[in-house]
């Protein structure tokens, strides 16, 4: 059975993010495809470059198609479970949803799980989940992005 929009919304693995992005955004479509809306590299509401690091860079090479739109922002979904495993917002920020040993090499190489802009608020992914960590062109992302792929396909 093809995972549909309502799957993808409403999984358990999901409720962190969507917890974070409907914050705000309640009347837009949960879960849309990228061919659906106009000019998505730059009309999300997040950084065209974002986006295609993402979309393009680190998923450019999975065995699937991943990019979605959920809740109004970029995001890579494993088409055979619903589970998201990368989201990217804003001006600076992108995520990936790590198994455990990708996550410690992030972590080693600098990786936070909270973002702090400027002087103003902070982003914690402690509270869209445990496995997330913030990428920033760290070496080797492709690499995880795969393994956050593979994750997400075993995980239920």
């Amino acid at each position: 059975m093809p995972v549909t929009a309502g799957i993808i919304a409403g999984h358990p693995a999901n409720a962190g993010l969507r917890r974070h992005r409907e914050a705000g955004r309640s009347r837009l479509d949960p879960v849309r495809s990228p061919d659906e809306v106009v000019r998505p590299y730059d009309s999300l509401g997040t950084h065209p470059d974002l986006v295609a690091r993402l979309w393009d860079e680190l998923a450019g090479d999975l065995p699937r198609e991943c990019r979605t739109i959920f809740f109004g922002g970029p995001a890579l979904v494993h088409p055979g479970t619903g589970i998201l495993f990368g989201f990217a917002e804003g001006t600076h920020t992108y995520a990936l949803r790590l198994p455990e040993i990708e996550r410690l090499e992030a972590q080693r190489q600098g990786a936070a799980r909270v973002v702090r802009y400027g002087k103003g608020p902070s982003f914690d992914l402690t509270d869209v989940g445990p496995e997330w960590i913030f990428c920033r062109w760290y070496k080797g992302e492709e690499a995880w992005c795969r393994a956050a792929y593979d994750f997400a396909g075993t995980a239920s």
